[in-house]
């Protein structure tokens, strides 16, 4: 049998923590080795090493500049590539930080704000596990590996201790509560898990799988008829939800873990109509201060 490159070796391993220990789920692991597997090929078609360790700054400038198709496919591909280098140790991929261009799609997967009432209405009316999965996405901006990651001891009194996504458990923060009400549907919650889920021996506030989280949501989706996509959904919803009601975008970015304001920008999602209302809204206000000047026509203007 053949030796394996470094970069296959690198790459079995990587696998295998992604099924193993990130817990990733098998269409993702899939679609991440595939394309992990395309950016090194454009590497090493720009001279770039097979060993996965010894590509520099210059290897991954090569690699950005010749990854085609949308920004949202690129954007893909390069987060499958960086965790990739950062789990094998590779110091060059953290000196690097892509600029995207920022979208301007007519549509991106949030819920308007009266979809997200009637959604939130539903919820709090359902079982405790309902109320508490919609209110900890689409009012406190988790994640849902974050709500499964969270323990008992991780709920204060005005806050919780959340473990991001990423390697080893992901980056830690802390998100405040909701006064008053986040206890209420949390203490709720724990009254039915001590009766629900009593066979399971577990420190986990939800002792449930991914797929059990998707359940909750789909009845949730067929009580109210409201289709999205799934659980970011909820999230990026709860963030556009903030930036509409005048939050900071720092604010924002803080709460969803977000390291810079720009990821925060791509999941509230700046689109063409936000854009038509900054127009109005100045427009208005030019009316109100009465200083909007008057447009000549073209023929009443001076020759020079």
């Amino acid at each position: 049998m053949p030796r394996k490159t470094p970069f296959l070796r690198c790459l079995t391993g990587y696998v295998q923590y992604m099924k193993e220990e990130a817990r990733y789920a098998e269409r993702t692991v899939k679609e991440y080795r595939w394309a992990i597997i395309r950016c090194h090929e454009i590497v090493k078609e720009g001279g770039g090493p097979d060993n996965p360790i010894r590509i520099s700054e210059k290897d991954l400038q090569y690699l950005l500049d010749h990854l085609t198709g949308s920004t949202k496919n690129r954007q893909y591909y390069w987060t499958a590539y960086a965790g990739f280098l950062r789990w094998i140790g590779n110091q060059s991929i953290l000196r690097i930080k892509p600029k995207w261009p920022l979208s301007a799609r007519t549509y991106v997967d949030w819920l308007e704000p009266e979809q997200a009432i009637v959604l939130r209405e539903a919820a709090m009316s359902s079982d405790p596990l309902t109320a508490l999965v919609v209110h900890l996405e689409l009012d406190l901006c988790l994640r849902r590996i974050e709500i499964l990651r969270l323990r008992l001891c991780d709920i204060h009194e005005n806050r919780l201790d959340v473990l991001g996504k990423g390697r080893f458990g992901g980056k830690p923060r802390t998100v405040s509560l909701v006064p008053k009400e986040s206890q209420e549907i949390i203490q709720r919650y724990l009254q039915y898990r001590a009766l629900a889920f009593c066979h399971k021996n577990t420190d986990r506030l939800v002792p449930l799988q991914r797929t059990a989280l998707d359940n909750v949501l789909k009845r949730l989706q067929d009580k109210t008829g409201i289709r999205f996509l799934g659980h970011h959904t909820l999230r990026r919803t709860g963030g556009r939800l903030m930036w509409l009601a005048g939050v900071p975008i720092e604010t924002i970015a803080s709460i969803m873990g977000h390291e810079s304001t720009d990821m925060t920008l791509r999941y509230i999602g700046v689109n063409l109509t936000d854009q038509t209302k900054a127009f109005e809204a100045v427009r208005n206000l030019h009316i109100q201060l009465q200083k909007t000047p008057k447009i000549v026509p073209f023929c009443s203007l001076p020759v020079k």
